[in-house]
């Protein structure tokens, strides 16, 4: 029989879905179940297709002395077998479900393992917690069952087949390819094999079957009420009446409730339902602010009160409802603060440890993440622990979906297949069943983009009757028929506005803000949609993790690979390169941008007068009493003042603090004082920062930990430039010399040359050092960002290479000394900017304006020919500097990158780095490590030696040891190469990143169009 061929068949011998009883973080728990792992090395054959095998390897007396070894978990793709494939939409095999290719690869897995002989009175069970994407499995030589549903658990009864107090042989075999795989085009890498924990573990054959714990308050939340349903059952003989369930609730070790259940007889194999109420008055309410649990103990004991077994579950007081249009966590209206989560490591695949799991929760809570869509399947249920332990609303989304129906134009065919139903509902069934217990789970989701059918009416009627208390999602289902939840994927922020105005359900984006390369941006549009409307409460950004394989390339370095890579056609190349941290679990830049634009905190306003500062707190539930406001007065980078105090605001509440210590009318005196410590080359700009850190010691962060802050610029008259034209040197002339090919302007103690070919600098020396070798030369170019090279919604860089943006040239056509003195020189260049081929012609003029102490100031004009406003990814400078001057100051917004739409995570300070640093490593290279606002920067040697550039206003800037060119040509970014020089853009103006790659359109106000343009820099050596 094909089972992996027929989409009725998906279980042969798997026992019934049940609420989990294993609980990785309670030990006690993993004791009283005789808890075995089967974690480890297991002999492994792979086979390029297993329907040519016919060995019967399952047998105890066959050797497996010359097969490999393999660990468990892993995916063997990422174990020198097979190749990982990745695809977005499409499915790697022809679309005939439900047929699989004939050449379907398989994993072959032996491993022994000894049980104590004093279990045999036991129920020994074998838990499977994933596997992909069918499999077979075998102990001792017989056939035990068929599964399939890869994200979620498998669980088989061994107790008739084992050898108890000797040796036993499990046997599996994991096919890759089956009908299973039409509802698990997931949006990430094929991988295969035995990917999740496999452990054994046995209870009493008279037991607790199955339980439920839910949760209700009344009387206004002074009475909490949890209502426990048990289904008791006895596999191998009649019980007689007197049987007890013992139900304890405790709170920090100490017991609150006592309730026993007398049981009536209990006859075999017939499920007997009983049921009890716990109260306790004044509960602790359970919210992702406040993940307050309580301990259940339910004991089930003989009729001598024995105890038979003990379920130990973590509980709380939590209640969802839908009200008004909005959705309701214990009454009150929530804003999800979330993301969408794959399980995947770069070097295990979705073998992920758990480590790896508590770190990712520990990271989202430090980024005030709040809410985790499980995209787009069951995640590890140790996750789900984590979330109740540190308090995260989660999405429970199941293993479907059907996405590569979509393009061969059947994309409703397996949601309204009655031969699919029973494999649609299982997937629903079992997820719910097994984790309906975790509080933090407070909606269910159908599954993603499967198209929209009976299948699914089924799906949503089997989870209200399984669980009535939480509502349920699904995108696909656009005209919300069955669901409670409106949860579009990447609508603009105009549409998102216009469904909350129409308060029909609550608005929760399920995918919004397409993480892809360097963005997103226009994520504080989206918050202030969120914020104005009541029925609009957030959504979930696409998504958390870059899916990037490590490998090592021939230098040792590593590598991320993507879609491609692996030489497999069809895929998706860099899109599973979508996430706010990189493949290491370093954070983006977009992860700290998400973290302050919608912090729980917002510091609105300063009054300048009466020294207050206004904050709003915007946590659904706990007030202020968590944290500490700080400040400090900073001009140039020096700390003038500073202090710290609390403050008290309940959820939900504005108002304003006066700032304690904080003198005003002195202040103006005290950074007078105070400046002549500052550089006399910074500008002397004073600025107010706040920040609202943890106050003490939480379970995710330590004391101090940041939230939010907030910079208010002081209107003092420090804000100024240390340096006036008036700083020509005394009696020092210029000297100037032409010959054929160059234009010499000398001082005292630096001299310039400018290319008469092209009218740029080739070198200038100070004081004996060469520190620019070429440049600045006028760009309208940056190396394409995921977010401007997409054909899904909008592709801009295609737009602007079709009028050639990407290739002009630059043709001087005149230049000319205009005026000579003994203190300064001026010199104009005139330039036709244009590509080959095209008609797009810009006419500009660069204007130097050199002083005898090497001062330059710089005026660049220019218009296009034709007048008509163009689009273009940004007006710069370019030059390439001495490589040694590898130390980078400045003082502008940082510390790290910013764009014109990712601004709220980067302040006003001098900054320090090395160039090296200011490189973002996205995986796929692309325009990166741009600083916004800077007003001095300064490019020195170790001995001191090298550059300075500042200006009156703002200008951005990046710098690296590669070209723009480089990044274009490279598809990884361990392929960057380190040039012998320093690449320096002095940048006019940038557009915004956005997140088009997989969402609208670029709004407006962060295009960059214009028709003529004119700025100023100035930049002379320094030698310290």
């Amino acid at each position: 029989m094909r089972e992996w061929e027929d989409p009725k068949t998906f279980a042969v011998n798997k026992r019934l879905p049940h609420a989990n009883r294993i609980f990785f973080l309670d030990h006690k728990t993993l004791n009283d179940y005789n808890y075995q792992s089967l974690n480890g090395e297991w002999d492994f054959k792979y086979l390029p297709n297993h329907n040519t095998y016919q060995q019967e390897f399952y047998r105890q007396n066959f050797s497996s002395s010359d097969w490999d070894q393999i660990t468990v978990p892993s995916n063997w793709q990422l174990e020198g077998y097979d190749k990982p494939h990745y695809t977005n939409v499409n499915y790697p095999f022809p679309v005939d479900p439900p047929k699989v290719p004939s050449e379907n690869p398989a994993g072959l897995y032996r491993r022994k393992f000894y049980l104590n002989s004093e279990l045999e009175a036991e129920q020994n069970l074998i838990r499977f917690e994933g596997v992909d994407s069918a499999f077979y499995l075998w102990l001792n030589g017989e056939y035990v069952g068929y599964s399939q549903g890869s994200r979620l658990a498998a669980e088989f009864d061994l107790s008739e087949y084992l050898n108890y107090g000797g040796e036993n042989i499990l046997a599996v075999k994991v096919i890759k390819w089956s009908d299973g795989s039409y509802l698990e085009d997931q949006d990430m890498w094929w991988l295969s094999g035995i990917f999740r924990d496999v452990y054994l573990y046995s209870q009493s054959f008279f037991q607790i079957e199955d339980f439920k714990i839910e949760s209700e308050f009344k009387r206004n939340e002074e009475l909490g009420v949890l209502n426990c349903q048990f289904q008791v059952l006895s596999y191998q003989e009649y019980i007689p009446e007197g049987t007890k369930i013992e139900i304890n609730l405790y709170d920090l070790g100490l017991k609150l409730v006592e309730e026993k259940i007398e049981l009536s007889e209990i006859k075999k194999q017939r499920l007997n339902n009983f049921k009890t109420d716990l109260e306790i008055t004044e509960p602790k309410a359970w919210s992702a602010e406040n993940p307050y649990l309580y301990q259940l103990e339910v004991k089930l004991q003989d009729s001598q009160g024995e105890e038979i077994q003990t379920i130990r579950q973590k509980v709380a007081f939590r209640t969802v409802e839908i009200k008004d249009a909005q959705l309701l966590v214990n009454g009150k209206p929530v804003m999800i603060r979330g993301v969408n989560r794959h399980d995947f490591d770069p070097e295990l695949g979705r073998a992920v440890t758990k480590e790896q799991m508590e770190e990712d929760v520990l990271l989202m809570k430090k980024h005030n993440i709040n809410a985790v869509r499980t995209a787009h399947y069951p995640n590890h249920p140790y996750f789900y622990e984590l979330c109740d332990k540190y308090g995260l609303y989660v999405m429970a989304e199941t293993d479907i979906e059907c996405h590569g129906l979509e393009p061969v134009g059947r994309w409703d065919e397996l949601a309204d297949s009655e031969d699919w139903r029973a494999a649609f509902l299982d997937r629903m069934e079992r997820m719910v069943e097994h984790y309906k217990n975790h509080p933090s789970i407070i909606i269910w989701s159908l599954g993603n983009e499967s198209g929209f059918g009976d299948n699914h009416r089924s799906m949503a009627q089997l989870c209200r009757r399984l669980d009535p208390t939480r509502p349920i999602h699904y995108e696909g289902d656009q005209k919300q028929e069955v669901v409670d939840i409106i949860g579009p994927m990447y609508p603009t922020i105009e549409k998102t506005a216009e469904l909350a105005q129409r308060k029909e359900k609550p608005v929760i984006l399920c995918e919004y803000a397409h993480a892809m390369g360097n963005g997103p941006g226009e994520l504080k549009e989206y918050w202030d949609v969120f914020y104005k409307y009541p029925s609009a409460q957030g959504g979930f950004i696409w998504d958390w993790l870059d899916q990037g394989i490590a490998v090592k390339n021939s230098a040792g370095e590593t590598c991320y690979t993507y879609g491609g890579d692996f030489g497999n056609i069809p895929n998706d190349k860099n899109f599973n390169i979508n996430g706010l941290v990189f493949p290491d679990r370093s954070p983006s830049p977009g992860l700290t941008e998400y973290k302050y634009v919608m912090a729980p905190f917002k510091i609105t306003d300063f009054n300048f007068k009466d020294a207050k500062v206004k904050i709003e707190n915007q946590f659904d539930f706990i007030d202020s009493s968590y944290f500490r406001l700080e400040w400090e007065v900073k001009t140039a980078g020096l700390v003038i003042e500073s202090g710290s105090q609390n403050f008290e605001l309940k959820a939900g509440a504005e108002k304003e603090f006066k700032v304690e210590e904080l003198n005003l009318s002195d202040l103006e005196r005290i950074i007078e004082e105070k400046a002549r410590e500052i550089e006399v080359n910074l500008p002397a700009e004073s600025y107010l920062n706040f920040r609202i850190v943890l106050a003490s010691n939480q379970s995710w962060a330590a004391a101090g930990h940041e939230i939010t802050f907030k910079q208010f610029k002081l209107p003092f008259i420090f804000d100024r430039l240390y340096h006036p034209e008036q700083s020509q040197l005394e009696n020092k002339e210029l000297f100037l010399k032409e010959s054929d090919q160059y234009l010499k302007i000398a001082g005292s103690n630096f001299s310039i040359y400018f290319d008469k070919g092209n009218g740029q600098i080739s070198d200038y020396f100070y004081r004996g050092k060469s520190l620019l070798e070429k440049g600045p030369k006028l760009s309208f170019w940056r190396a394409p960002i995921d977010n401007d090279n997409t054909d899904i919604t909008y592709n801009y860089t295609n737009e602007w290479k079709a009028v050639g943006i990407n290739q002009l040239v630059q043709r001087l056509d005149e230049m000319k000394v205009v005026e000579s003195e003994h203190n300064f020189v001026l010199i104009k260049m005139y330039y036709t900017i244009a590509p080959a081929a095209k008609d797009l012609i810009i006419k500009s003029e660069m204007e130097y304006r050199i002083y005898n102490n090497g001062e330059i100031k710089l005026t660049t004009s220019g218009e296009f020919a034709d007048q008509k406003a163009h689009s273009i990814p940004r007006i710069s400078l370019e030059l390439e500097l001495n490589q040694q001057l590898d130390k980078i100051r400045w003082f502008g917004r940082g510390p790290g990158e910013s764009y014109p739409d990712t601004k709220r995570a980067a302040y006003i300070d001098l900054f320090t780095k090395k160039i090296e640093e200011l490189h973002t490593p996205y995986v796929y290279p692309q325009d990166n490590g741009n600083r916004s606002d800077t007003k001095w920067l300064e490019l020195k040697n170790r001995v001191g030696a090298g550059l300075e550039f500042y200006n009156s206003k703002a200008f951005d800037f990046t710098a690296h040891y590669y070209s723009k060119d480089d990044l274009e040509l490279a598809e990884h970014d361990c392929e960057l190469p380190q040039r012998d020089k320093i690449y320096l853009e002095l940048i006019h103006k940038n557009r915004g990143v956005g997140s088009t790659s997989c969402g609208p359109k670029r709004l407006d106000k962060y295009e960059l169009e214009l028709k003529d343009f004119k700025f100023q820099l100035k930049f002379k050596g320094i030698d310290y």
